[in-house]
Formats: C-alpha cells, structure tokens, sequence
C-alpha cells in the first residue's frame, strides 16, 4: 500500500492466486500454532503466553477469512481496515519477544493493561508508533503499510478520497459524490490490498515461528536442568 504508481498489468486472476495464497498462509498459521501445542505437551508443559500467542493466531484466521467474505462481497471499504488489525497482530506478537519476562507481560495483559504502558527489556513503552517503527528494520514497509492503514480505520480525509471523484478541466473541476452505493476500486487496487493482506500475514507467520523456535530452545534448556 505504498505511495507509489499501481500496477496496472494485473486481472481478476491474480486477485485469486491472492486469495489462494491467503488460504494456504490460514493453513500455515494453525499448523504452527499446533506445532508449538505439541512440542509443548510433549514436555507436558503448556505456557501462559502460547496462550496469549494462540489468540493472536485465532484473530489472524479470522481476519483473512472476513478480509475475503468482504471482498467477495465488493465491500472493500470495510475489508481494508482488516489491514491494519493484522498490523496490530504483528505488533502483539513481536511485543511478547521484546520483554525480559513473558509470564508477567501475560499476567498483565490478562488482567486488562494496555501493551503502550508496558516497557520492554530496555525500558522503553511499547506503544503502537515505537513497536511499527522497530518492526520496520525486520520487514522495510512495515512502517508505512502501518500508517496508510491506520488512515483507514479511522475516518479521514482517505474515506473523503474514496467517496469522491474529481475531473479536471483546467482551472475547473467537478465532483461527483457517491450517496448510498457500493464503492468500485479498479483491479488494480483491489490487487494491492489483497497482496499488502498478504503480506502482513506473511510477517506474522515469520514473527510466530520465531516464537516457536524460541519456545523449542527453552525447552531443551528445561530438560537440562
């Protein structure tokens, strides 16, 4: 979703693959999420923020599912604020990585505080603007898709754009309002919401099976001891 000339040489075919390609990232997410259950409970052992890590990938399915029911129902408006909630999983989940103790960062989501007044291990709040920006030197874009979405979710002049189309004539220009009716976006960016969907979703899968990774050598060190 960058600001930057669409591509125009794309057809409702690669919209699908899109969408094929979020199907097969659902399927990713859960079978990682069973495989951090299952090494789990091998060492019989189930922890308080695979718990909290679960929930985040359950949010994520869903929100691919619903960004693609929107879609089909040519309600793009709605489905590209799905965008920006799966930039705030990411932002979830990579908040777990960043602090010294994962049990009191669970216990204090639980009991309802906000992650912005939560520091991580070098003492710094982990508000959306801080969590962005350091998940902008993983994954380059992150940043920006994070703040062209966040235009989305809340109202903007970006919704002003959309319900509006302007023809110049000159040193004059018309507008056309639409009242009441279903938005058309043209191909391409249909293609450059679903692909930045994608995308996103990608980066969490990423992030999730560093979680992972992350669990198997505690474990082994569990073992040890």
């Amino acid at each position: 979703m960058e600001k930057q000339p669409l591509n125009t040489e794309v057809s409702e075919d690669d919209l699908a693959k899109i969408f094929e390609s979020l199907d097969a990232m659902n399927k990713k997410l859960n079978q990682t999420a069973i495989d951090i259950f299952t090494n789990e409970t091998n060492s019989k052992l189930l922890s308080k923020p695979s718990h909290f890590t679960f929930s985040i990938v359950h949010r994520a399915i869903e929100l691919n599912k619903g960004f693609q029911t929107l879609a089909h129902a040519n309600n793009w408006i709605t489905a590209i604020n799905l965008i920006r909630l799966q930039a705030d999983n990411c932002m979830r989940l990579f908040a777990l990585s960043l602090v010294r103790d994962r049990l009191d960062f669970y216990n204090r989501i639980q009991n309802g505080e906000h992650i912005r007044n939560i520091k991580d291990a070098e003492g710094n709040k982990m508000t959306d603007q801080y969590l962005s920006t350091k998940l902008n030197d993983l994954y380059p874009g992150f940043r920006l898709l994070y703040e062209n979405t966040s235009g989305l979710i809340h109202f903007s002049n970006e919704h002003m754009k959309i319900n509006t189309d302007r023809i110049d004539d000159g040193d004059e220009f018309m507008m056309y309002i639409r009242l009441a009716e279903t938005t058309e976006f043209s191909i391409s960016k249909k293609v450059d919401y679903a692909f930045n969907m994608f995308i996103v979703s990608k980066e969490l899968h990423s992030l999730l099976n560093g979680y992972k990774l992350s669990m198997i050598d505690l474990m082994k060190r569990f073992d040890n001891e």
